[in-house]
């Protein structure tokens, strides 16, 4: 029985199931947590600064050698239900090199707490963030979002809940409408209805006015990702916003991270172009 649009129940696991997909997925975390560690090691960085009372509740980071220059933040993603900012250190390397600053920030995790109260967590962390500039010594009217998978879900979520003022959102390889989520194997962790599924989709919500969009996807990766990339590009460019859209060659779901930590890579030429134009 198709349960969404043309997939049966199976068939819509297997397109959000990106590990099944992925059989060396293992090697890929191990070797981001590696990276990651090197990139810790090599950069002076506040770690685990505390924005609320949970010890996920906290925030890496990375200044710039300049005061005054924009803000970075990255949002992991694990399908709102694992992994760690700690494993994506790596991705501040090249924005460091141009001056930006980053922060990597973590939120409690399902299915302990909901996705709602997981959106509170990052529109926290920012606010936290923003009420810091001064003493972290970066512009506050310069604040960008990234995230990835789960993680380019709640930097569109939060961006367009107005937590603090944003320039823009890259998403890599993100979520952006919530209902076959609902569908899938995911919501036995989730326990989203369908008004939360809706009220969570940044795909029914709108950017600030003048927020920028970079929208990202691996070439491998399964056909919903990319039409979650694309009807949410399309949205944003009804309404006025400026949207590119990209495919990464040859990436799927985690080789994508290795593009995003990449300094050459088109991904980080066309986000370190939009931060800094």
């Amino acid at each position: 029985m198709k349960i969404y649009r043309d997939y049966t129940r199976e068939e819509l696991d297997r397109q959000y199931n990106a590990r099944a997909a992925i059989p060396d997925f293992q090697d890929y975390f191990d070797r981001f947590a590696r990276q990651a560690q090197a990139a810790r090691e090599a950069h002076p960085h506040l770690a685990d600064v505390p924005y609320g009372e949970d010890e996920l509740q906290a925030f890496d980071f990375f200044p710039a050698d300049n005061n005054g220059r924009p803000l970075l933040v990255f949002i992991h993603g694990g399908y709102w239900r694992s992994l760690d900012k700690s494993q994506f250190s790596h991705l501040a390397a090249p924005y460091l090199a141009a001056g930006i600053n980053v922060a990597l920030i973590n939120y409690r995790l399902a299915p302990l707490v909901k996705l709602g109260d997981i959106a509170a967590d990052c529109g926290r962390a920012l606010r936290q963030l923003h009420a810091k500039a001064g003493a972290l010594g970066f512009d506050p009217a310069a604040i960008w979002l990234m995230g990835h998978s789960a993680g380019g879900h709640l930097a569109a979520l939060v961006a367009a809940l107005g937590a603090v003022p944003v320039r823009g959102v890259c998403g890599i390889s993100g979520l952006y409408d919530l209902e076959p989520i609902r569908l899938s194997y995911l919501n036995e962790a989730l326990h989203l209805s369908p008004g939360d599924a809706a009220q969570a989709s940044p795909l029914r919500l709108p950017l600030p006015d003048h927020a920028r969009a970079l929208l990202v996807t691996g070439a491998l990766e399964s056909d919903e990702f990319h039409r979650q990339r694309d009807t949410y590009a399309a949205g944003l460019r009804q309404s006025g916003h400026d949207v590119a859209v990209d495919t990464v060659p040859h990436a799927h779901h985690l080789g994508i991270i290795d593009a995003a930590a990449d300094a050459g890579s088109a991904l980080t030429r066309a986000m370190l172009k939009m931060i800094l134009d």
